[in-house]
C-alpha cells in the first residue's frame, strides 16, 4: 500500500490526501498514515514551504501563492525513486 501511495505522489501534478484517497479507494486517514510512514522510512521528504523548492516557477502549480501562503510540499527522495524503478528504468 505504501508503494501505491508513493506511485500516486510520483504521478500527480497536484498532491492532495483527498485525491490520493479517491484514486486508491482508501480513507484520507490511511493516506496520512502512509505519508508519515514514507517520510519516516526516507522515501519522501516533507517541506513546509514552497520557497525552498527547486522547481522553476513557470512549471509550478503554486506559483501564484508563492511567498504569500506557506504551503506543504512533498518530494520523493532518491531512495523513493529507487523503490519505484524497475530494472529497465521505467516507473511501475
Amino acid at each position: 500500500m505504501l508503494k501505491k501511495v508513493l506511485k500516486e505522489i510520483y504521478n500527480s501534478k497536484y498532491i492532495s490526501k483527498r485525491n490520493i484517497a479517491h484514486k486508491l479507494n482508501i480513507s484520507e486517514e490511511l493516506v496520512e498514515e502512509a505519508l508519515i510512514q514514507l517520510d519516516r522510512m526516507g522515501y519522501i521528504k516533507k517541506n513546509d514551504n514552497i520557497n525552498n523548492c527547486n522547481i522553476s516557477c513557470n512549471k509550478c502549480p503554486y506559483a501564484n501563492h508563492c511567498n504569500k501562503v506557506p504551503l506543504k510540499t512533498i518530494t520523493i527522495t532518491e531512495k523513493g525513486k529507487k523503490l519505484l524503478k524497475l530494472n529497465d528504468g521505467e516507473i511501475i
